[in-house]
């Protein structure tokens, strides 16, 4: 990853519109981040103040009265501020709980709202896995926004507190020298530039550390994305643990993440040396602050400028200034490392989407009769410079079959994203009754589609909710479409029928099903959403021929008066259609029955069929 530099104007920026968002996401956080911070300042003050009064009470004689209750104010009134803190943490850390997980789910609505192309986009992807891989490897990111914003803030209302009382502290020099103001105001300059001197050189420190340490975690991005890639994409796939077993890649797998452990560690292990260093030279330098504040408090305590007592809350104050000061410092590192992982899911979320969504809205017709027409289309994917569909023009009605061939890699299912408006064409228009299809409420136009593609997937949840795609739904319809693609036995055995999880994969009672009964489920889900055009893009590719041939004929029925497309590199597959349009790379070569195709010898379709020709041939 290129290292970016951000200015400190647009860092600030960048933090509070993360702030702003993880707030908004987790109610009530800002009230109790503001709450515990104002309980934590009062309860670090409150020792030093009520004990300071209480010593100079002491000096100066108070009665007994008096004394009683500076030490109640010390004792029990500390221990009440004390306990309403931590009763504020705790609700502070619970809250806080949901900081990784709601803008997580965040995020995921915004990959699931976002234009198709952008996930068939690998750069789309490597971004999405480098905001998991920082928040899950190194807690960077939304999340450790979060965590570090309330102490920040704290620390530099302690740090405003502490310098108010050392302000004070300064005005009383001219208690130490009077009628001599300009050994007053050398005496406090002379300290007031020490101070600042050596807090210079603590943040000059602090900034070499964040440099190095920031340079370190950049470059264990990248480690982090192949870890991760390793680990969740590659070894938990089942396809691939039997590549490793039966190709034995133990071996090179495990020296793979040998040497990324060892360039994670060892960046780690050089950030670690880092903030060493920078807690010496801190230490050092506080130190040396401490030396001055002490000299500074018993100077005036001989010129009698202040009591005894209040060496208790100037030397408190101005160890908690210190104290503060360098965790601030430690946590500012932290922050300008974190931001550009906030940036990065900002810019994530800024994504635009390119499509338009069109505002007309789809005529509702009781007879379904709708027409599509490809008008001239070319469509290039985005980044490439080859049309995939070139000059493509087809029109075709309600009720229709249609089946589209082709070779492999031919636009078949291109011809199908563009359909469902995926994707928009590079050139021409898709009209749907006349209209160009960009011009329907977006919504509206893909709810006349329902589609089993041929990477389809069924998650693990109940057997309804993946037929209905809801948590609420008609179960005798979905009793009903089970039914009629053929998994009525298998609905039966089901323990808890429509209840019952697909797969082990969360739910020890759940069932495995085969992959043809997972395709019967994908064609029971397109069935059970009604809609005018049902299509089926290769959803059997990996069947034999025949036993597709029998899936696509009974789903010949099951569709009814509706149009059905059907995409198949298998001719076999397609001769109940009325309708066979034939692709080759990118243009509508031929159109008609498959009588009339197979008599064409010098069309692609005769050639395909003579080819695959040998695979229908069964015994007799």
């Amino acid at each position: 990853m290129k290292e970016e530099k951000i200015r400190f104007k647009d860092a600030v920026k960048i933090n509070l519109r993360g702030l702003l968002l993880v707030y908004s996401l987790v109610p009530g956080n800002l009230f109790m981040n503001a709450m515990l911070i104002v309980v934590d300042v009062v309860c670090s003050y409150w020792n030093f103040f009520f004990l300071a009064k209480l010593v100079n009470d002491v000096v100066l004689g108070s009665s007994r009265e008096v004394l009683v209750w500076d030490v109640i104010l010390v004792t029990i009134g500390q221990t009440l501020v004390l306990f309403l803190f931590n009763l504020l943490q705790k609700f502070w850390y619970y809250s806080g709980s949901n900081s990784w997980d709601a803008p997580n789910a965040y995020l995921n609505e915004k990959i699931m709202s976002m234009d198709y192309e952008y996930m068939e986009s690998e750069s789309i992807h490597n971004r999405r896995r480098d905001i998991d891989a920082m928040a899950r490897y190194s807690g960077g990111g939304m999340c450790k926004l979060f965590w570090l914003a309330t102490p920040v803030v704290e620390r530099m209302i302690q740090m405003l507190v502490a310098f108010g009382y050392m302000a004070y502290l300064a005005s009383r020099s001219f208690v130490a020298f009077p009628g001599e103001p300009w050994k007053a105001v050398a005496f406090v300059g002379v300290f007031s530039i020490a101070f600042v001197m050596l807090l210079i050189l603590s943040m000059k420190k602090n900034k070499v550390a964040e440099k190095k340490m920031n340079q370190y975690n950049e470059a264990n991005v990248p480690n982090y994305r192949q870890y991760q890639f390793y680990t969740r994409e590659y070894m938990e796939k089942e396809e691939c643990g039997k590549t490793i077993r039966m190709f034995r890649q133990q071996n090179v797998l495990s020296f793979y993440f040998d040497k990324l452990m060892k360039e994670i560690n060892g960046n780690i292990d050089k950030i670690g040396k880092e903030d060493q260093k920078r807690n010496v030279w801190v230490g050092a330098i506080e130190a040396l602050v401490s030396g001055l504040v002490y000299f500074l408090l018993a100077v005036m305590v001989s010129k009698g400028a202040i009591l005894v007592g209040s060496i208790c809350l100037y030397a408190g104050c101005i160890t908690n200034f210190l104290l503060h000061f360098r965790g601030w410092l430690a946590q500012w590192v932290e922050i300008s490392v974190n931001t550009k992982y906030v940036k990065m899911y900002l810019d994530f979320l800024d994504i635009p989407n390119k499509k338009y969504e069109g505002t007309l809205p789809v005529e509702k017709r009781d007879d379904d009769k709708f027409t599509i027409e490809f008008r001239h289309v070319s469509f290039r994917y985005p980044g490439s410079d080859r049309d995939v569909l070139k000059d493509f023009s087809i029109k075709f009605h309600i009720g229709e079959r249609l089946a589209v061939v082709g070779k492999n890699g031919s636009g078949k299912t291109t011809f199908i994203k563009l359909l469902c408006r995926l994707y928009d064409p590079t050139e021409g228009e898709i009209l749907l009754n006349g209209i160009d299809i960009r011009k329907y409420d977006y919504r509206e136009y893909l709810s006349l589609f329902s589609v089993v593609f041929q990477d389809f997937k069924i998650p693990a949840l109940p057997l309804g909710e993946n037929v209905a795609v809801s948590r609420e739904y008609d179960a005798s319809r979905v009793k009903s479409v089970l039914e009629r693609v053929g998994l009525g036995e298998l609905l039966r055995k089901m323990p808890d029928g429509l209840n019952t999880p697909l797969y082990t994969d969360f739910d020890k009672n759940g069932v495995d099903i085969s992959g043809g009964e997972a395709q019967k489920v994908a064609i029971a889900r397109a069935l059970y959403h009604d809609t005018p055009f049902v299509i089926l893009d290769e959803p059997t590719a990996a069947l034999d021929p025949l036993a597709e041939y029998e899936i696509y004929s009974h789903f010949d029925d099951l569709v009814g008066t509706k149009t059905a497309v059907y995409i198949s590199h298998r001719l076999s597959s397609c001769q109940f259609c009325n309708d066979i349009l034939v692709i080759d790379e990118g243009k509508a070569v031929q159109r008609g029955n498959h009588e009339k195709l197979v008599k064409d010898q010098e069309g692609l379709y005769y050639t395909l069929w003579n080819t695959q020709a040998q695979y229908y041939q069964t015994e007799g």
